[in-house]
């Protein structure tokens, strides 16, 4: 369990540079990346949603198809299927986890990160996992608007656990372990976990978090539907507060998220 949970801290690991901001704001440039690119040598792909870079290795013809893979499940579990990403996402891998570290200041324990368009990863056996995951944030950045609210970080985290878990059996385990361990027994209110700060919190919070936002989201996706969560997530785009969007994408089903803890914990607690 020990070499799992060391694992998957790394995959999950997505701290937004600057750490805890959103990510960049299109209106305004940047006046230094706060990351640095691959040393010369490198080797560029474009595929129809991304633009990569990378260094020559036995793995490197994989990554372009593993990105189109990640963004089309993507897509379809959060039913985005009309909406289309203003460019390419670029997408920068690493050479080793000390390479990353370097060129983006992230901490130790960080396996991605997303900065504006720009997903930041590095190779090693937490890619797959950290890939699907800090793409989501993309995804739900751009589709939500860069400047969304912080209200939405758990669903923000939620849907990128998901998807990192969809990717990954290592990552489904792990979380479907915890779940069964730390969160059926006690689960965290959702008045709590709407609120939740988690990097000021111990470390068994804030693993206790990202595996409820994630159960949560999950949840939501497969019970509700694909389309009546992106219809739910349009809502909340639109400026609706959680309850008005709950109600109006979920007709019959759930009317505000007291409803969906409800209905959540009868399923979690099976």
């Amino acid at each position: 369990m020990k070499k799992i949970f060391f694992t998957l801290l790394l995959c999950c690991g997505c701290v937004p540079v600057p750490s805890g901001a959103p990510a960049e704001d299109p209106g305004r440039a940047a006046v230094a990346s706060p990351y640095r690119g691959l040393d010369p040598g490198y080797k560029s792909e474009e595929t129809a949603h991304f633009a990569l870079n990378m260094y020559s290795s036995a793995n490197t013809a994989l990554y372009p198809a593993m990105c189109e893979a990640d963004y089309t499940r993507i897509m379809q579990d959060l039913g985005l299927y009309s909406f289309v990403p203003a460019r390419p996402y670029n997408v920068v891998i690493y050479r080793d986890a000390q390479e990353y570290r370097t060129k983006t200041g992230q901490p130790d324990w960080s396996g991605g990160a997303t900065y504006g368009n720009a997903l930041l990863l590095f190779e090693g056996d937490g890619l797959k996992a950290s890939m699907s995951h800090e793409m989501t944030h993309l995804v739900f950045n751009e589709f939500m608007g860069l400047s969304q609210s912080a209200e939405l970080r758990w669903l923000n985290e939620g849907v990128a656990v998901y998807e990192e878990t969809r990717s990954n059996q290592v990552s489904a385990s792990y979380y479907t372990a915890l779940t069964a361990e730390t969160i059926a027994p006690n689960p965290i209110p959702f008045s709590q976990m709407v609120n939740l700060a988690p990097q000021n919190e111990s470390r068994h919070n804030v693993d206790r978090w990202y595996t409820q936002v994630g159960s949560v989201a999950g949840f939501m996706i497969r019970r509700g539907g694909s389309f009546n969560f992106s219809v739910f997530l349009s809502k909340l785009r639109d400026g609706a507060s959680m309850d008005s969007a709950i109600a109006g994408a979920y007709t019959g089903s759930w009317k505000k998220l007291s409803d969906v803890e409800n209905s959540w914990l009868l399923d979690v607690k099976r």
